[in-house]
């Protein structure tokens, strides 16, 4: 039995997110591009189109289910301090950054508190630009001067690491006195 008064985040319906279509050969947004300058424009109108179909056929979506299961959360005061599964100061701080950047991001009230389960992807994923992995890589180095590449942000992705998976990472590297590489 576990201590937090939530589950962990669950997998939107569509995950992974698809990527953005590349348009038919015979589309008159391909036929348009082949123009040089005069055609540069009506394609990058038909694409703009294109481009908010996806965005709000698949990835609001997604984005909604995220933002609804973070929402459905208890606001709880001091919600990594008591967590059982952030056991350091420092664990305990990198999960506060997360959660402000995820709040940040999505356009959360209040910082969500966060299960040590959750997929460190869907907290990092946002519908247009993905921010939180740089707010968060930027307010890690600021609060413990410890740099996080990308690398390994694109690691956490690519394996699906837990959000205690990462931040153990982050304490990790810091104890070894070098940058999170």
């Amino acid at each position: 039995m576990n201590d937090y008064q939530y589950e962990p985040l669950k997998y939107p319906q569509v995950w992974p997110p698809p990527d953005y279509p590349a348009p038919s050969p015979e589309s008159r947004e391909a036929k348009f591009r082949r123009i040089p300058l005069l055609g540069w424009f009506p394609s990058w109108i038909l694409r703009h189109i294109r481009w908010r179909k996806h965005y709000y056929e698949i990835l609001e979506p997604i984005a909604e289910e995220i933002v609804e299961q973070l929402e459905a959360r208890p606001q709880i005061a001091d919600w990594s301090s008591i967590s059982s599964g952030f056991a350091t100061s420092r664990h305990q701080k990198i999960a506060e950054i997360i959660s402000d950047a995820i709040c940040l991001e999505k356009g959360l009230e209040n910082p969500p508190p966060l299960h040590p389960e959750d997929p460190s992807s869907l907290l990092f994923w946002g519908p247009f630009d993905d921010l939180t992995p740089l707010i968060v890589g930027m307010e890690i180095h600021k609060e413990f001067n410890c740099h996080v590449p990308r690398d390994v942000l694109l690691l956490a992705w690519q394996q699906d690491w837990c959000l205690r998976e990462f931040i153990d990472y982050c304490v990790q590297s810091m104890t070894q006195g070098t940058d999170a590489t």
